[in-house]
C-alpha cells in the first residue's frame, strides 16, 4: 500500500513545527498557480519570482498562525502573494 501525498493542511501544520521538507513540498505544489497570478499582476520575471520567494518565506514564519477553518491553504498563500504583489506595483512616496 502506498503513501498518500499529505494534504495542504497536513504540509502546513509541518511547517508550524519545523519541517522544512513540508515548506519545499508546498512550495512545488502551487509555485505554478502562485507564478501565473503575480506575472498577471506585475508582468516581470524577476519581480514575481522575488514575491513567490517572499510569499513562501512569510507561508513559512506564518504556517503556525494558518486557521484551516478560514480556508484552504492555496487561498491563503495567494492572499499573501496578492498582497505582496500590490505593495510592489504602488508608487514610492519620498
Amino acid at each position: 500500500m502506498t503513501d498518500l501525498p499529505a494534504s495542504d493542511a497536513q504540509l502546513v501544520e509541518r511547517m508550524a513545527a519545523g519541517d522544512r521538507r513540508a515548506h519545499e513540498q508546498l512550495g512545488e505544489r502551487h509555485r505554478l498557480s502562485l507564478y501565473a497570478r503575480v506575472y498577471a499582476l506585475l508582468a516581470d520575471a524577476a519581480a514575481t519570482e522575488e514575491v513567490l520567494a517572499e510569499t513562501l518565506e512569510r507561508a513559512w514564519r506564518a504556517a503556525r498562525h494558518f486557521n484551516p477553518g478560514a480556508g484552504s491553504v492555496a487561498a491563503w498563500l495567494s492572499e499573501i502573494a496578492r498582497d505582496l504583489a500590490q505593495r510592489r506595483q504602488r508608487p514610492v512616496i519620498s
